[in-house]
């Protein structure tokens, strides 16, 4: 049969192989599909071929827990095989048939490097399985993982060293593989790091598992005397607690729904509650008395009684007395002047601020 045909096959009877994929077996199948030995009879039933499984099973990425690694010890032997007896004149067919096992190792490295990805993230994300069985599958893989090692480092050597330099188109092809190859080798101590530390917390939920299952043991049987004890030493932090009382009164915070409903008839209450604010007269209280050096404050004063100005700061600011500062100092000397005189009870305030923003007082 040609591959034309093979293909045409598959197209023809596509729905059956569908169903048989996907059921396991069928009960009647084409005469074509068992003459080409896509099925096979076992037990009165049609099942397909193992082969045709792998290969699918392969491209569809549905990597079974007894995926087998790979096993290179046959074209390891071939190809030392095929070495010697091309370097003891066999010619150029053993060339051809190095560069065929060096193609079909390459094939295994990156069939099987995919394989193991897909294998652990189904691992990872199986919820299906018991713990027990994820951690036994783990295991099988880990140990398969570290036997792969051994083989990489094997074939590793024969294809740096030993097949080097015995023809130049398999140098040419070992120096085009030589890159990925490595990195197919590489991965598998992450692959070893993700299994160890999938393992340890498979194994941590495990352990908790079975102390849930043992409390809600205890907890069925009325053998609650560990837990009342238990939420009695934690009432603070727990959220089902026993109050420490007399009837070991079982507490539980308010859910968010509840608070909820809480802050909102709080809110409502409060804003029905019209407290006024209490008025404060807080009179201006005299000025303690200092001593104000290079300044005359009884001359300002009694110019002050003499002209009643709108603004005493304004007044004061401008007085000759002031005159020998400086614009900064001036400001704050001024100001010095004006809380000296606004304790005296002649003086009445405004309601604006002048320019400076300073309260404006008045001599009446």
């Amino acid at each position: 049969m040609k591959h034309s045909e093979l293909l045409k096959l598959l197209y023809t009877h596509k729905e059956s192989i569908d169903r048989a994929y996907r059921e396991g077996a069928l009960e009647h199948v084409a005469p074509q599909l068992v003459e080409s030995t896509l099925f096979v009879k076992i037990n009165d039933r049609y099942k397909l071929n193992k082969n045709y499984l792998n290969f699918a099973d392969s491209l569809l990425q549905r990597i079974d827990y007894t995926v087998i690694f790979g096993n290179y010890e046959n074209e390891y032997k071939e190809l030392v095989k095929a070495k010697k007896r091309y370097l003891e004149g066999g010619g150029a067919h053993y060339v051809g048939v190095m560069v065929a096992l060096i193609e079909n190792l390459y094939f295994k490295f990156h069939n099987r490097d995919r394989e193991i990805s897909v294998l652990l993230l189904r691992l990872e994300n199986d919820t299906s399985q018991e713990i027990d069985i994820l951690i036994e599958n783990a295991s099988d893989i880990l140990e398969k993982l570290g036997e792969l090692i051994a083989a990489n480092d094997k074939i590793g050597v024969l294809f740096r060293g030993e097949l080097r330099g015995v023809e130049p188109s398999i140098d040419t092809l070992l120096q085009s593989i030589a890159v990925p190859l490595l990195g197919y080798i590489e991965k598998i101590d992450d692959y070893i790091k993700v299994l160890n530390a999938f393992l340890v917390q498979t194994k941590k939920r495990r352990l908790q598992n079975k102390q849930f299952m043992q409390l809600a043991n205890q907890i069925l049987s009325e053998e609650t005397l560990a837990l009342e004890s238990y939420l009695a030493r934690h009432a603070l932090y727990s959220y089902y607690t026993i109050a420490p009382s007399q009837k070991n009164r079982v507490l539980y915070f308010a859910q968010e729904r509840d608070t909820v409903k809480l802050h909102r008839v709080l809110h409502e209450l409060l804003h029905t509650i019209a407290q006024p604010k209490a008025v404060k007269n807080a009179p201006v209280k005299a000025q303690e008395t200092q001593k104000l050096e290079l300044v005359d404050v009884e001359e300002i004063i009694e110019a002050l009684q003499a002209h009643r100005p709108e603004d005493i700061f304004a007044f004061v600011y401008a007085h000759p007395q002031l005159a020998r500062y400086e614009e900064r100092e001036l400001l704050e000397e001024a100001f010095k002047v004006y809380m000296h005189i606004v304790a005296n009870p002649e003086v009445r305030f405004a309601q604006g601020y002048n320019h400076h923003g300073i309260r404006v007082a008045q001599w009446v």
